[in-house]
């Protein structure tokens, strides 16, 4: 083979891989949540003061929230609705200690890569003696190797109102499969 038309074969190998599509060569992963709903699980920390009948009654509590999401904005911010479960026992003769929770909240990401930041605005209500409602609020750190799950960590503050004055501060690890 001549030097001229090894050339020219090498040349047209360049054009044909250059102009070739590539798997992923145009577009970047996506880490994001738009479009998908999810089920999350976490297990939070938290010290809850409880003021009822003119008594302060702080506590530490551990437990188990469970929740489903859902993207709202389409641009992957969610809206979780989530139940939690106080571990450890559920006796409270007295009515002085967070048994069990709801909450609503609205969680908006920042950033489009495997790590980003978040931060959640939203309702909360123990369910059980000492009833109260109130708002939530908190910020978190998300780790997303996938589209599909998600690991994150969180702190957040809430407060209520109704049978008893409930403040509590807590943090949160969790986990989040999406599809």
């Amino acid at each position: 083979m001549s030097r001229q038309l090894l050339r020219r074969l090498g040349l047209g190998l360049l054009l044909a891989a250059g102009l070739s599509p590539r798997m992923g060569a145009a577009l970047e992963p996506r880490f994001d949540h738009r479009d998908q709903w999810g089920l999350l699980a976490e297990i939070d920390l938290a010290r809850d003061s409880v003021v009822k009948d003119g008594l302060t009654n702080p506590s530490f509590r551990t437990a188990l929230r469970l929740g489903w999401s859902l993207d709202v904005s389409g641009e992957g911010d969610e809206l979780q609705l989530g139940a939690s479960l106080r571990l450890g026992g559920l006796e409270d003769p007295a009515g002085t200690r967070i048994l069990s929770s709801v909450d609503a909240r609205y969680r908006a990401y920042f950033g489009l890569e495997e790590f980003k930041t978040f931060v959640e605005v939203g309702l909360w209500s123990s369910l059980a003696s000492p009833l109260s409602l109130g708002a939530l609020v908190g910020v978190g750190v998300a780790y997303d190797p996938s589209r599909d799950w998600g690991l994150y960590v969180s702190a957040q503050f809430n407060g209520g109102y109704g049978e008893a004055r409930v403040t509590s501060v807590g943090l949160n690890a969790g986990a989040q499969l999406r599809w």
